[in-house]
């Protein structure tokens, strides 16, 4: 496609937050709150679909002075509609799911980091931990004593800091313990997480625009990673960022001419949506 190619009649764009919408830990540009504002006054919705929890996807919206549709939280298992305001949890990862990831993942160096309740326990403070804590706000921390106490009770996902190098081995060793409950995914090139199998942000976009009547033709899903391919494969135009890993670029329709550095989510709305 070229590159001022307009899209006609788009009902719905859907973004991801780091490096998609914007650079980690970062606040949202005024460049891409303009953005959204002016998609709203089309009638546009926007939505979030993020790895972080719904709980921490509103704190977002309230620092950002922005309103969202619809929130895809928990890559997947989480869902708020705007529209009916409602919130549902729809997916979870039992404790012994968890302890296999562990498995898993042992030959590598991690800190790993799990949300039960309103605490994120974490094998250690460091600076992505810290980052984390400031940038959305109320978040308890536990450094456990112990690794059993990551797969104390069910919860929704388990995440793994590690090495960039470490990845393309992280990604080998997955693929030769598969699972019929859980999966695994890169969801930045220093973080793998795992959720529920039946868990992706596509079929929650999938289930919004069945309950409200949204033809996916019209709906635009913006992602950079592994974990954002099933909304861009189930959305009517899949767009990857130009910083995005290869995987996910391959499943793209469209890739974006801007890095999330060079606020490229932004420059897309305006030349292809706006």
């Amino acid at each position: 496609m070229q590159r001022m190619e307009k899209l006609e009649g788009i009902r719905l764009v859907v973004a991801d937050i780091d490096n998609t919408l914007v650079k980690k830990h970062d606040p949202l540009s005024p460049l891409a709150k303009e953005a959204i504002m002016k998609m709203h006054e089309k009638g546009i919705y926007f939505s979030l679909a993020s790895g972080r929890s719904v709980e921490q996807l509103h704190a977002l919206e309230k620092d950002w002075g922005i309103k969202c549709e619809l929130l895809i939280g928990m890559n997947g298992s989480e869902i708020y509609d705007g529209i009916l305001d409602k919130t549902e949890t729809l997916y979870y990862m039992k404790a012994d799911w968890i302890r296999q990831a562990f498995e898993i993942m042992r030959p590598f160096r991690y800190n790993a980091h799990v949300h039960i309740g309103d605490t994120s326990y974490i094998s250690a403070i460091d600076e992505n931990t810290m980052g984390s804590a400031k940038y959305v706000k109320g978040q308890n921390m536990k450094v456990v004593e112990d690794e059993s106490e990551f797969w104390q009770g069910d919860t929704i996902k388990i995440g793994f800091r590690v090495h960039a190098e470490d990845m393309p081995a992280i990604e080998r060793r997955v693929a030769q313990y598969p699972s019929n409950d859980f999966i695994g995914g890169k969801t930045e090139f220093t973080m793998f997480e795992f959720w529920n199998k039946q868990a992706n942000k596509g079929k929650i976009l999938d289930l919004f625009c069945k309950r409200h009547d949204i033809d996916l033709a019209k709906v635009v899903a913006v992602g950079d990673m592994t974990n954002d391919i099933s909304m861009l494969e189930v959305a009517g135009v899949g767009v990857c960022m130009i910083n995005g890993s290869d995987d996910t670029k391959a499943v793209a329709q469209m890739i974006t001419e801007k890095s999330c550095d060079e606020d490229g989510f932004a420059h897309f709305i305006f030349d292809h949506i706006l």
